[in-house]
Protein backbone atom coordinates (compact mmCIF):
# COMPACT_ATOMS: atom_id res chain seq x y z
CA UNK A 1 0.00 0.00 0.00
CA UNK A 2 1.44 3.39 -1.05
CA UNK A 3 0.13 6.84 -0.29
CA UNK A 4 1.97 10.15 -0.61
CA UNK A 5 5.37 9.59 1.05
CA UNK A 6 4.28 6.41 2.85
CA UNK A 7 4.70 2.78 1.85
CA UNK A 8 3.37 -0.12 3.91
CA UNK A 9 3.88 -3.84 3.38
CA UNK A 10 1.86 -6.33 5.43
CA UNK A 11 1.85 -10.11 5.25
CA UNK A 12 1.50 -13.28 7.27
CA UNK A 13 2.89 -16.78 6.99
CA UNK A 14 0.92 -19.67 8.47
CA UNK A 15 1.96 -23.29 8.84
CA UNK A 16 1.44 -26.42 10.90
CA UNK A 17 3.79 -29.35 11.35
CA UNK A 18 3.03 -33.03 11.90
CA UNK A 19 5.75 -35.37 13.16
CA UNK A 20 5.69 -39.07 12.35
CA UNK A 21 7.52 -42.04 13.82
CA UNK A 22 9.50 -44.68 11.95
CA UNK A 23 6.32 -46.80 12.00
CA UNK A 24 4.47 -44.11 10.04
CA UNK A 25 2.16 -43.19 12.91
CA UNK A 26 1.70 -39.57 13.89
CA UNK A 27 3.40 -38.78 17.21
CA UNK A 28 2.76 -35.05 17.52
CA UNK A 29 1.02 -32.18 15.74
CA UNK A 30 2.06 -28.65 16.62
CA UNK A 31 -0.47 -25.84 16.74
CA UNK A 32 -0.87 -23.57 13.74
CA UNK A 33 1.65 -20.74 13.80
CA UNK A 34 0.88 -17.30 12.39
CA UNK A 35 3.92 -15.18 11.64
CA UNK A 36 3.09 -11.56 10.71
CA UNK A 37 5.37 -9.18 8.82
CA UNK A 38 4.92 -5.41 8.79
CA UNK A 39 7.15 -2.75 7.26
CA UNK A 40 6.57 0.99 7.07
CA UNK A 41 8.71 3.33 4.97
CA UNK A 42 8.59 7.12 4.92
CA UNK A 43 10.22 9.25 2.20
CA UNK A 44 11.77 12.06 4.23
CA UNK A 45 12.20 14.69 1.52
CA UNK A 46 9.66 13.39 -0.95
CA UNK A 47 12.27 12.98 -3.68
CA UNK A 48 13.21 9.32 -3.12
CA UNK A 49 16.68 10.18 -1.80
CA UNK A 50 16.20 9.54 1.93
CA UNK A 51 13.98 7.18 3.84
CA UNK A 52 13.10 6.12 7.35
CA UNK A 53 11.91 2.56 7.85
CA UNK A 54 10.44 0.45 10.61
CA UNK A 55 9.86 -3.29 10.57
CA UNK A 56 8.37 -6.01 12.72
CA UNK A 57 8.38 -9.72 11.98
CA UNK A 58 7.76 -12.95 13.88
CA UNK A 59 9.80 -15.97 12.83
CA UNK A 60 8.94 -19.48 13.97
CA UNK A 61 11.65 -22.12 14.10
CA UNK A 62 9.94 -25.48 13.39
CA UNK A 63 11.26 -28.36 15.46
CA UNK A 64 14.06 -30.04 13.58
CA UNK A 65 13.87 -33.63 12.46
CA UNK A 66 16.58 -34.71 14.88
CA UNK A 67 13.91 -34.30 17.56
CA UNK A 68 11.48 -36.34 15.48
CA UNK A 69 14.13 -39.05 15.34
CA UNK A 70 14.65 -38.73 19.11
CA UNK A 71 10.96 -39.20 19.88
CA UNK A 72 9.89 -41.29 16.92
CA UNK A 73 12.40 -44.15 16.60
CA UNK A 74 9.94 -46.96 17.35
CA UNK A 75 11.69 -49.62 15.26
CA UNK A 76 15.26 -50.81 14.85
CA UNK A 77 17.96 -51.47 17.39
CA UNK A 78 17.58 -51.46 21.16
CA UNK A 79 20.36 -50.12 23.38
CA UNK A 80 20.86 -50.90 27.06
CA UNK A 81 22.90 -48.29 28.91
CA UNK A 82 24.68 -50.09 31.75
CA UNK A 83 27.14 -49.70 34.59
CA UNK A 84 29.31 -52.42 36.14
CA UNK A 85 28.23 -53.09 39.73
CA UNK A 86 30.25 -55.63 41.73
CA UNK A 87 30.24 -58.63 39.38
CA UNK A 88 27.66 -57.78 36.71
CA UNK A 89 26.37 -55.20 34.28
CA UNK A 90 23.25 -53.37 35.52
CA UNK A 91 20.96 -51.63 33.06
CA UNK A 92 19.95 -48.14 34.18
CA UNK A 93 18.31 -46.99 30.93
CA UNK A 94 16.98 -48.72 27.83
CA UNK A 95 16.79 -46.84 24.55
CA UNK A 96 14.69 -48.11 21.68
CA UNK A 97 11.00 -47.58 20.93
CA UNK A 98 9.93 -51.24 20.93
CA UNK A 99 10.93 -51.45 24.61
CA UNK A 100 10.98 -47.92 26.05
CA UNK A 101 10.22 -44.90 23.91
CA UNK A 102 13.15 -42.54 24.27
CA UNK A 103 11.07 -39.37 24.38
CA UNK A 104 7.56 -37.99 23.99
CA UNK A 105 6.61 -34.55 22.78
CA UNK A 106 4.92 -33.02 25.83
CA UNK A 107 1.37 -31.90 24.97
CA UNK A 108 2.20 -28.30 25.92
CA UNK A 109 5.29 -28.05 23.69
CA UNK A 110 5.28 -24.84 21.64
CA UNK A 111 7.11 -23.86 18.47
CA UNK A 112 10.14 -21.65 19.24
CA UNK A 113 9.93 -18.16 17.78
CA UNK A 114 11.82 -14.90 17.44
CA UNK A 115 10.30 -11.42 17.40
CA UNK A 116 12.38 -8.99 15.35
CA UNK A 117 12.17 -5.20 15.41
CA UNK A 118 14.11 -2.90 13.08
CA UNK A 119 14.57 0.83 12.66
CA UNK A 120 16.48 2.09 9.65
CA UNK A 121 17.69 5.16 7.80
CA UNK A 122 19.06 5.25 4.26
CA UNK A 123 20.31 8.08 2.07
CA UNK A 124 21.32 8.25 -1.58
CA UNK A 125 24.64 10.12 -1.67
CA UNK A 126 24.70 10.44 -5.44
CA UNK A 127 27.19 8.99 -7.89
CA UNK A 128 25.79 5.50 -7.23
CA UNK A 129 26.71 5.69 -3.54
CA UNK A 130 24.48 5.22 -0.51
CA UNK A 131 24.69 4.98 3.27
CA UNK A 132 22.43 2.93 5.54
CA UNK A 133 22.03 2.48 9.29
CA UNK A 134 19.85 -0.27 10.76
CA UNK A 135 19.17 -1.02 14.40
CA UNK A 136 17.72 -4.42 15.28
CA UNK A 137 16.35 -6.19 18.36
CA UNK A 138 15.57 -9.91 18.39
CA UNK A 139 13.79 -11.72 21.22
CA UNK A 140 13.75 -15.53 21.14
CA UNK A 141 11.25 -17.40 23.30
CA UNK A 142 9.59 -20.84 23.71
CA UNK A 143 13.00 -22.45 23.29
CA UNK A 144 13.04 -26.24 23.01
CA UNK A 145 14.71 -28.68 25.42
CA UNK A 146 14.35 -32.25 26.60
CA UNK A 147 13.39 -32.85 30.23
CA UNK A 148 13.97 -35.55 32.79
CA UNK A 149 10.57 -35.68 34.47
CA UNK A 150 12.04 -37.45 37.47
CA UNK A 151 13.95 -34.26 38.19
CA UNK A 152 11.35 -31.58 37.56
CA UNK A 153 7.89 -33.12 37.56
CA UNK A 154 7.55 -36.53 39.24
CA UNK A 155 4.43 -35.62 41.20
CA UNK A 156 3.95 -39.10 42.61
CA UNK A 157 7.37 -39.03 44.26
CA UNK A 158 7.34 -35.37 45.24
CA UNK A 159 3.77 -34.79 46.36
CA UNK A 160 2.47 -38.06 47.78
CA UNK A 161 4.82 -38.29 50.74
CA UNK A 162 4.74 -36.71 54.17
CA UNK A 163 7.66 -34.55 53.04
CA UNK A 164 5.65 -33.36 50.05
CA UNK A 165 6.18 -29.68 50.78
CA UNK A 166 9.92 -30.05 51.25
CA UNK A 167 11.00 -32.21 48.34
CA UNK A 168 12.23 -31.51 44.84
CA UNK A 169 12.70 -34.57 42.66
CA UNK A 170 16.30 -35.38 41.88
CA UNK A 171 17.88 -32.77 44.13
CA UNK A 172 21.58 -33.26 44.53
CA UNK A 173 22.29 -36.27 46.72
CA UNK A 174 23.72 -35.36 50.06
CA UNK A 175 22.35 -31.83 49.98
CA UNK A 176 19.22 -30.40 51.53
CA UNK A 177 15.97 -30.93 49.61
CA UNK A 178 14.17 -27.96 48.12
CA UNK A 179 10.76 -26.53 48.87
CA UNK A 180 8.42 -27.00 45.88
CA UNK A 181 6.34 -24.07 47.14
CA UNK A 182 9.27 -21.68 47.43
CA UNK A 183 9.02 -18.53 45.32
CA UNK A 184 12.18 -19.44 43.41
CA UNK A 185 11.52 -23.20 43.22
CA UNK A 186 12.66 -24.91 40.03
CA UNK A 187 9.95 -27.56 40.36
CA UNK A 188 7.50 -27.60 37.43
CA UNK A 189 5.06 -30.43 38.02
CA UNK A 190 3.41 -32.68 35.46
CA UNK A 191 0.76 -30.10 34.60
CA UNK A 192 3.44 -27.83 33.10
CA UNK A 193 3.99 -30.51 30.46
CA UNK A 194 0.29 -31.28 30.06
CA UNK A 195 0.35 -34.64 31.84
CA UNK A 196 -1.66 -36.10 34.68
CA UNK A 197 0.71 -39.07 34.99
CA UNK A 198 4.28 -39.79 33.93
CA UNK A 199 4.12 -41.14 30.35
CA UNK A 200 6.98 -43.58 31.03
CA UNK A 201 9.49 -42.38 28.44
CA UNK A 202 13.12 -41.71 29.26
CA UNK A 203 12.61 -38.01 28.52
CA UNK A 204 9.98 -35.58 27.28
CA UNK A 205 10.54 -32.82 24.74
CA UNK A 206 9.08 -29.58 26.00
CA UNK A 207 9.32 -25.81 26.16
CA UNK A 208 12.26 -24.69 28.28
CA UNK A 209 10.81 -22.94 31.32
CA UNK A 210 12.18 -19.41 31.66
CA UNK A 211 14.48 -19.76 28.64
CA UNK A 212 15.14 -16.59 26.66
CA UNK A 213 17.66 -14.87 24.40
CA UNK A 214 17.80 -11.20 23.39
CA UNK A 215 19.99 -9.64 20.71
CA UNK A 216 20.58 -5.95 20.02
CA UNK A 217 22.56 -4.92 16.97
CA UNK A 218 23.52 -1.99 14.77
CA UNK A 219 24.60 -2.20 11.12
CA UNK A 220 26.31 0.68 9.29
CA UNK A 221 26.66 0.13 5.55
CA UNK A 222 28.31 2.17 2.78
CA UNK A 223 27.69 0.95 -0.75
CA UNK A 224 29.10 2.05 -4.12
CA UNK A 225 27.28 0.29 -6.91
CA UNK A 226 29.22 -0.71 -10.00
CA UNK A 227 29.81 2.33 -12.21
CA UNK A 228 32.85 3.88 -13.84
CA UNK A 229 34.54 0.48 -13.63
CA UNK A 230 34.53 0.14 -9.84
CA UNK A 231 32.36 -0.91 -6.92
CA UNK A 232 32.76 -1.12 -3.13
CA UNK A 233 30.93 -2.22 0.00
CA UNK A 234 31.95 -1.47 3.59
CA UNK A 235 29.97 -2.52 6.66
CA UNK A 236 30.33 -2.41 10.41
CA UNK A 237 28.22 -4.49 12.82
CA UNK A 238 27.95 -4.06 16.56
CA UNK A 239 26.09 -6.72 18.51
CA UNK A 240 25.12 -7.60 22.07
CA UNK A 241 23.40 -10.88 22.98
CA UNK A 242 22.16 -11.76 26.45
CA UNK A 243 20.24 -14.80 27.65
CA UNK A 244 20.09 -17.83 29.88
CA UNK A 245 20.19 -20.60 27.28
CA UNK A 246 22.20 -21.47 24.21
CA UNK A 247 19.89 -24.35 23.26
CA UNK A 248 18.62 -24.54 19.70
CA UNK A 249 16.72 -27.79 19.18
CA UNK A 250 19.69 -29.81 20.35
CA UNK A 251 18.21 -31.50 23.47
CA UNK A 252 21.14 -30.81 25.76
CA UNK A 253 21.54 -30.65 29.54
CA UNK A 254 19.36 -27.77 30.66
CA UNK A 255 16.43 -30.08 31.36
CA UNK A 256 18.60 -32.78 32.92
CA UNK A 257 20.48 -31.06 35.75
CA UNK A 258 19.33 -28.35 38.13
CA UNK A 259 22.40 -26.12 38.04
CA UNK A 260 22.00 -25.57 34.26
CA UNK A 261 18.30 -24.71 34.44
CA UNK A 262 17.76 -21.25 32.83
CA UNK A 263 16.19 -20.05 36.10
CA UNK A 264 19.15 -21.17 38.20
CA UNK A 265 21.63 -18.60 39.57
CA UNK A 266 24.35 -17.10 37.36
CA UNK A 267 22.84 -18.62 34.20
CA UNK A 268 21.94 -15.29 32.56
CA UNK A 269 24.78 -13.58 30.75
CA UNK A 270 26.39 -12.70 27.44
CA UNK A 271 25.68 -15.52 25.03
CA UNK A 272 28.61 -17.67 23.87
CA UNK A 273 29.17 -17.29 20.14
CA UNK A 274 28.57 -13.54 20.09
CA UNK A 275 30.88 -11.38 17.97
CA UNK A 276 30.64 -7.87 19.41
CA UNK A 277 32.32 -6.03 16.55
CA UNK A 278 32.71 -6.98 12.90
CA UNK A 279 34.16 -4.76 10.18
CA UNK A 280 34.13 -5.88 6.55
CA UNK A 281 35.03 -4.26 3.25
CA UNK A 282 35.36 -5.27 -0.36
CA UNK A 283 35.65 -3.81 -3.81
CA UNK A 284 36.80 -4.37 -7.37
CA UNK A 285 38.10 -2.39 -10.34
CA UNK A 286 37.81 -3.33 -14.01
CA UNK A 287 40.76 -2.22 -16.13
CA UNK A 288 40.70 -1.80 -19.85
CA UNK A 289 41.58 -4.97 -21.71
CA UNK A 290 39.63 -7.34 -19.44
CA UNK A 291 41.77 -7.30 -16.28
CA UNK A 292 39.84 -7.09 -13.02
CA UNK A 293 41.26 -6.74 -9.52
CA UNK A 294 39.19 -7.36 -6.40
CA UNK A 295 39.92 -7.44 -2.67
CA UNK A 296 38.14 -8.11 0.61
CA UNK A 297 39.22 -7.48 4.18
CA UNK A 298 37.64 -8.11 7.55
CA UNK A 299 38.28 -7.57 11.23
CA UNK A 300 36.55 -9.67 13.86
CA UNK A 301 36.72 -8.69 17.53
CA UNK A 302 36.63 -12.38 18.55
CA UNK A 303 33.85 -14.67 19.69
CA UNK A 304 32.60 -14.68 23.25
CA UNK A 305 32.83 -17.99 25.12
CA UNK A 306 32.27 -19.28 28.63
CA UNK A 307 34.61 -20.43 31.36
CA UNK A 308 34.05 -24.16 31.07
CA UNK A 309 34.71 -27.61 32.46
CA UNK A 310 34.45 -30.95 30.67
CA UNK A 311 31.23 -32.81 31.49
CA UNK A 312 29.94 -35.75 29.42
CA UNK A 313 32.11 -34.72 26.45
CA UNK A 314 30.73 -31.19 26.55
CA UNK A 315 32.31 -27.89 27.51
CA UNK A 316 29.81 -26.69 30.13
CA UNK A 317 30.04 -23.52 32.24
CA UNK A 318 32.02 -24.09 35.42
CA UNK A 319 30.34 -24.67 38.77
CA UNK A 320 31.52 -23.18 42.04
CA UNK A 321 34.29 -25.31 43.58
CA UNK A 322 33.50 -28.10 46.01
CA UNK A 323 33.13 -26.64 49.48
CA UNK A 324 31.63 -23.40 48.12
CA UNK A 325 28.12 -24.74 47.56
CA UNK A 326 25.32 -22.31 48.32
CA UNK A 327 21.56 -22.46 48.75
CA UNK A 328 19.10 -21.46 46.04
CA UNK A 329 15.40 -22.44 45.97
CA UNK A 330 16.05 -24.27 49.23
CA UNK A 331 18.65 -26.51 47.54
CA UNK A 332 22.28 -26.55 48.53
CA UNK A 333 24.25 -27.36 45.38
CA UNK A 334 27.27 -26.48 43.29
CA UNK A 335 25.49 -23.88 41.17
CA UNK A 336 27.20 -22.10 38.29
CA UNK A 337 30.11 -19.86 39.22
CA UNK A 338 29.45 -16.11 38.88
CA UNK A 339 30.66 -14.80 35.52
CA UNK A 340 31.11 -18.26 33.99
CA UNK A 341 28.54 -17.75 31.21
CA UNK A 342 29.99 -15.42 28.59
CA UNK A 343 33.03 -14.82 30.75
CA UNK A 344 35.67 -15.78 28.18
CA UNK A 345 36.79 -13.63 25.25
CA UNK A 346 38.55 -15.17 22.28
CA UNK A 347 41.12 -12.94 20.52
CA UNK A 348 40.27 -10.69 17.62
CA UNK A 349 41.83 -11.15 14.22
CA UNK A 350 42.01 -9.67 10.73
CA UNK A 351 42.55 -11.07 7.25
CA UNK A 352 42.55 -9.88 3.65
CA UNK A 353 42.03 -11.68 0.34
CA UNK A 354 42.56 -10.62 -3.28
CA UNK A 355 41.34 -11.88 -6.63
CA UNK A 356 42.90 -11.20 -10.04
CA UNK A 357 40.91 -12.12 -13.12
CA UNK A 358 41.61 -11.74 -16.81
CA UNK A 359 38.91 -12.33 -19.42
CA UNK A 360 39.45 -12.34 -23.18
CA UNK A 361 37.49 -13.63 -26.13
CA UNK A 362 39.43 -15.53 -28.78
CA UNK A 363 37.16 -15.94 -31.78
CA UNK A 364 34.10 -17.72 -30.33
CA UNK A 365 35.85 -18.95 -27.18
CA UNK A 366 35.81 -16.99 -23.92
CA UNK A 367 39.04 -17.45 -21.97
CA UNK A 368 39.12 -16.68 -18.26
CA UNK A 369 42.23 -16.84 -16.09
CA UNK A 370 41.98 -16.13 -12.36
CA UNK A 371 43.88 -16.30 -9.11
CA UNK A 372 42.49 -16.17 -5.57
CA UNK A 373 44.96 -15.34 -2.82
CA UNK A 374 43.57 -15.88 0.69
CA UNK A 375 45.10 -14.33 3.82
CA UNK A 376 47.50 -12.41 1.62
CA UNK A 377 49.53 -11.11 4.59
CA UNK A 378 49.83 -14.61 6.08
CA UNK A 379 48.44 -13.36 9.39
CA UNK A 380 47.95 -16.66 11.21
CA UNK A 381 46.41 -15.10 14.29
CA UNK A 382 44.66 -17.21 16.91
CA UNK A 383 40.89 -17.17 16.60
CA UNK A 384 40.11 -19.49 19.50
CA UNK A 385 41.73 -20.21 22.83
CA UNK A 386 41.24 -23.02 25.32
CA UNK A 387 38.18 -22.18 27.45
CA UNK A 388 38.42 -25.28 29.68
CA UNK A 389 39.65 -23.85 32.98
CA UNK A 390 41.47 -27.10 33.78
CA UNK A 391 42.92 -27.33 30.28
CA UNK A 392 42.97 -30.46 28.16
CA UNK A 393 45.38 -32.53 26.12
CA UNK A 394 48.39 -30.41 26.85
CA UNK A 395 46.53 -27.18 26.10
CA UNK A 396 46.40 -25.03 29.19
CA UNK A 397 43.57 -22.59 29.85
CA UNK A 398 43.89 -19.61 27.53
CA UNK A 399 46.34 -21.28 25.15
CA UNK A 400 45.78 -20.99 21.40
CA UNK A 401 43.99 -23.93 19.78
CA UNK A 402 42.64 -22.57 16.44
CA UNK A 403 44.18 -20.12 13.99
CA UNK A 404 43.51 -18.21 10.79
CA UNK A 405 44.52 -20.47 7.93
CA UNK A 406 47.87 -19.65 6.31
CA UNK A 407 48.31 -17.84 3.01
CA UNK A 408 47.13 -19.98 0.11
CA UNK A 409 46.58 -19.39 -3.59
CA UNK A 410 44.24 -20.97 -6.11
CA UNK A 411 44.74 -20.72 -9.85
CA UNK A 412 42.11 -21.52 -12.44
CA UNK A 413 41.34 -21.53 -16.13
CA UNK A 414 37.81 -21.47 -17.52
CA UNK A 415 36.72 -21.79 -21.13
CA UNK A 416 33.28 -20.86 -22.41
CA UNK A 417 31.50 -20.64 -25.73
Amino acid sequence: WQWSRWAVNLGVRAERWDHKATTGEKIFTFDWTYAPRLSVIYDLAGNGRQKLSAYYGKYYDPIRLNMTNFAGTLTGRITDEQVWVKDRWVTYRTRGGPVVQDAFFAPTTKTPYTDEYQLGYQIDLGNNMSFEAVGVRRQTRDILEDYDLGLFADDEHCLSTVAAQKALCGYAEGFDPGDVNAADSLYLGLDYFGYTANPGSNFVIGTLAGGKRDYDGLDLIFRKRFANNWQALVSYTWGDAKGNTNSDSNADFQGDVLYLDPRAPNQYGTQPGLVKNLLKGGGSYLFKGGLQLGATAKWNSGTVGSLTELQSRRNLPIQVPAGQEFVFAGIRDRWLAPGAVGGFQNPGYASADIRVEYVRSVQKVKLELFMDLFDMFNNQSAIREQDLVAGRGGNAFGSEILWVQPRRAFFGVRLGI
